[in-house]
């Protein structure tokens, strides 16, 4: 039952897991060229807060898929974890445009090597691990809390407010 779009109730407000990408073009596209991102897997997992993607090492022609086949399943995101790590890839944002995460996360990269300008030119809030450390979110209703390892930037990032949890410091909700 909790992989179903349905609740309990058959009510279709349920938490649940879609997996979006790849499909099978995708995957014999990317045998026969040798770039594999395209055959990448994107998950949706659904919660209270919204929509929380998982990107993988998805590429353009993932997302021009998506965007074709699952637009309503990734439109006004709560959480999107960054395609290749938010990585610059040569590539095409546009799909940020549809997606418009309330939050995205990058993983560990050199800060010259991450594309923060297709965010930053979006006015999308994103943090990476580089600033954060490890970070903890947890849906709160329709709004996402957003907890990081790293204290000094908590303190910072929130003007010196923050408390902990755990091992984490608060660090907004979205």
């Amino acid at each position: 039952k909790f992989w179903n779009a349905d609740d309990d109730d058959g009510n279709g407000d349920g938490d649940y897991i879609s997996i979006v990408s790849p499909s099978d073009d995708l995957v014999d596209a990317a045998n026969k060229s040798g770039d594999i991102n395209d055959a990448s897997y994107v998950i949706v997992y659904r919660s209270s807060a919204g929509r929380i993607i998982f990107a993988g090492d998805s590429n353009d022609k993932t997302w021009e898929y998506i965007l074709r086949e699952h637009v309503d399943l990734i439109k006004n995101a709560a959480v999107l974890f960054a395609p290749h790590h938010g990585r610059k890839s040569d590539r095409d944002y546009s799909f940020l445009d549809v997606v418009k995460p309330r939050v995205s996360f990058f993983g560990c990269a050199p800060s010259g090597e991450l594309a923060y300008s297709a965010w930053r030119n979006r006015n999308l809030l994103y943090f990476t691990n580089n600033q954060c450390g490890n970070a903890h979110i947890c849906p709160q209703g329709n709004k996402v809390a957003v907890y990081i390892e790293c204290e000094a930037y908590a303190r910072a990032y929130t003007t010196g407010y923050t408390h902990q949890r755990d091992e984490y410091w608060f660090l907004c909700i979205v």
